[in-house]
């Protein structure tokens, strides 16, 4: 299985020493992917230069320490934008941003594989009116743009967040997916649905199995939520749904984790660093039974002084989860 990293401060920013420590750890790690977003404003029809440029250098930085794959996904605070309805989002302007990214970022020395939405199924990246049917247009819009250029790429579908923190606001992954594709709760084609209008385009599926608070061991009993605690549970829907033939049968049999990492201080808990890592193997060794291809930590340091997620604290101490990434084999 392989092993994935992620930070947007420490991996593109302009502070060398920073690149310079993200890319330690993923080389003493043996690290071989990487993930990081292009952020659309759904005003403009194309990617900032200052984005392209430092994704860019990512690559480059990333391919001499041993990353040879970069996950690129799209995102941004569409649902803050809309708010009401996802039918709002201009999808012309996305096929444009898309088609301009993968002119953009051609030539890299890594292989690119494109996710063309995050956590779609989440308040603040698209509104819940509609959310899944837009979501569908544009896994399908991307996917069809990044063919055209890079018919060699892969593009994932996923990308969930894996529960809803509100379900007035946001949506639960499985009742999210379910509804755009078109399926029932027994993950059957609706009645009056037909596969040409509900089916999407994917090479592979990509799963967030952050689960914050709770041991990996502890069994998550829900086809609604989907965490680090039910991926048999998931691949299970994932393959029911692929007997629709609404997604890829061969997509679904291709399964990454691509956000994944425990927070150490909440608001109302504490984990401490010795629980977090060994949390993290047995993280691992579920993921490894349940034929996951990749798993990826987010977070070198801890990004601000609310958000404890880092390998690293803020000020650039090595947790006891680091050691445990590091030799994840």
């Amino acid at each position: 299985m392989a092993k994935g990293l992620a930070d947007e401060v420490t991996a593109r920013g302009d502070d060398p020493t920073l690149r310079g420590e993200f890319f330690k750890v993923a080389k003493d790690a043996n690290v071989t992917f990487a993930r990081t977003f292009i952020h659309w404003d759904g005003k403009h029809a194309f990617p900032f230069p200052h984005e392209v440029a430092s994704i860019r250098r990512m690559a480059t930085e990333g391919a001499a320490a041993g990353i040879d794959t970069l996950f690129v996904s799209f995102n941004g605070e569409l649902g803050t934008l809309y708010k009401t309805d996802a039918r709002k989002v201009s999808l012309k302007r996305y096929r444009t941003l898309v088609r301009k990214s993968v002119t953009a970022l051609k030539g890299l020395p890594v292989k690119l594989v494109w996710s063309p939405w995050n956590e779609s199924n989440y308040q603040t990246q698209l509104p819940k009116k509609h959310g899944p049917e837009i979501w569908r247009k544009m896994q399908n819009i991307a996917y069809d743009e990044v063919k055209k250029q890079t018919p060699k790429a892969l593009v994932v579908a996923g990308e969930l967040a894996p529960y809803a923190r509100s379900t007035k606001k946001s949506s639960n992954p499985g009742p999210f997916l379910r509804e755009a594709l078109g399926l029932d709760k027994s993950w059957k084609p609706r009645k009056g649905t037909r596969t040409k209008d509900y089916a999407v385009k994917a090479d592979a599926f990509t799963i967030h199995s952050y689960d914050y608070k709770n041991n990996p061991a502890k069994r998550l009993r829900s086809n609604d939520m989907w965490t680090i605690r039910n991926l048999s549970t998931q691949r299970t829907l994932l393959r029911r749904a692929a007997k629709t033939k609404r997604i890829p049968g061969s997509a679904v049999k291709r399964l990454y984790i691509t956000e994944f990492a425990y927070i150490f201080k909440t608001s109302s808990q504490t984990i401490p660093d010795t629980t977090a890592a060994s949390w993290l193997q047995s993280a691992w060794n579920i993921a490894a039974k349940n034929g996951i291809r990749g798993l990826l930590w987010f977070n070198v340091r801890d990004p601000q002084a609310i958000f404890f997620s880092g390998l690293k604290d803020e000020a650039g101490n090595d947790r006891a989860v680091l050691p445990v990434f590091t030799n994840l084999k």
